[in-house]
């Protein structure tokens, strides 16, 4: 049976717990918030600068030069804006799914606490009852399992196609 202190200190981790989930995802919030106005405002900068250069060009051959110089770090910028949208994502993720993985290890410590504390005070004759709880357990532990190495196996997958920015000099 669990204690009032007992009780208190597994209420206590839970809060630990949900306020450290919270403290990630408003983290993740306001590092993408930051990177996103720092990327409209460099936009726009960058586009009033170029349409201030268009106005400006004397012929259809300036147009095209600016046109021309525009584009390649316009695809770097977008491509090094994906990359770091990425990694924060990742870094999110894998915070999140330590956290998971502690709280179901810390729930299944409890579990089995628990369960050889009921399977301690079980009657006489219900050592069938207590070895299909037991088995049931069991599975469900495999289950998670499982799913843990299947989930680390598709994030590992997609790891490879994160975006790299360009090696390329620009012309």
């Amino acid at each position: 049976m669990t204690t009032p202190p007992e009780f208190a200190a597994v209420a206590k981790a839970q809060l630990d717990t949900a306020l450290r989930f919270a403290t990630v995802t408003t983290e993740s919030a306001q590092r993408l918030f930051d990177l996103n106005m720092k990327t409209v405002r460099s936009s726009f900068d960058e586009a009033s600068a170029q349409v201030r250069a268009i106005a400006g060009a004397k012929d259809p051959a300036d147009v095209q030069a600016i046109a021309g110089k525009v584009l390649k770090p316009g695809l770097d910028k977008t491509q090094a804006y994906a990359k770091e949208v990425y990694e924060s994502v990742a870094g999110v993720q894998a915070e999140v799914t330590a956290l998971i993985e502690t709280q179901v290890t810390e729930f299944q410590k409890q579990m089995v606490v628990a369960m050889d504390s009921l399977l301690k005070n079980a009657p006489a004759g219900s050592e069938a009852l207590v070895s299909s709880f037991k088995s049931a357990a069991s599975t469900a532990n495999q289950a998670y399992e499982t799913a843990m190495q299947s989930w680390k196996g598709l994030t590992a997958q997609f790891e490879p196609a994160a975006p790299a920015p360009s090696k390329r000099k620009a012309a």
